[in-house]
């Protein structure tokens, strides 16, 4: 299938995880309507989705279909994506455990590996985001948007230089 249809599949899991669903209790929510096995091939992008399916899928989360589509940006958002991100550990606490669990984990270990636990946030390398983005079935980029939607991500900016002092 198209890479567009995986972008698409990788959303529609991204969603159903943030809402701790399982395909099976898809299938019951939406009254069998949308069959577990259905769903996963969407969400593996190995069938295209109908328009009228999107808009059930939509209904079900509760969300417009606009997010259950990927950005516009998508296309060259790797390119473009800062390769480090921050997790404000703040906001992490406050995420329900469903929801929080593994990502806690992931930075438990960062944390250990680089023996930093006195800091507000964790930094997130390119690497750390894509392993973590395996262990969540998703894409980096899908997962970075996701921690955006949960409103635990800073993105961390460029250092700025220091200004040079002028000796006279």
């Amino acid at each position: 299938m198209s890479g567009y249809s995986q972008k698409v599949g990788a959303r529609l899991r991204s969603l159903r995880k943030q809402r701790g669903l399982t395909l099976q209790q898809v299938e019951v929510l939406s009254s069998k309507r949308l069959k577990g096995s259905l769903l996963a091939a969407y969400e593996r992008g190995d069938r295209n989705i109908s328009v009228s399916r999107l808009h059930q899928i939509a209904m079900l989360y509760a969300v417009p279909v606009t997010q259950l589509l990927p950005d516009e940006s998508d296309a060259g958002a790797e390119a473009d994506a800062p390769s480090k991100m921050a997790v404000d550990l703040e906001k992490l606490s406050g995420l329900p455990e469903r929801q929080s669990a593994q990502l806690s984990r992931h930075i438990a270990t960062l944390q250990q590996q680089r023996r930093d636990f006195e800091t507000p946030v964790v930094t997130f390398r390119t690497d750390d985001l894509e392993q973590l983005a395996q262990a969540y079935r998703t894409t980096p980029e899908m997962l970075r948007r996701s921690l955006q939607e949960w409103g635990i991500l800073r993105r961390t900016a460029p250092p700025h230089p220091e200004p040079e002092e002028q000796i006279e």
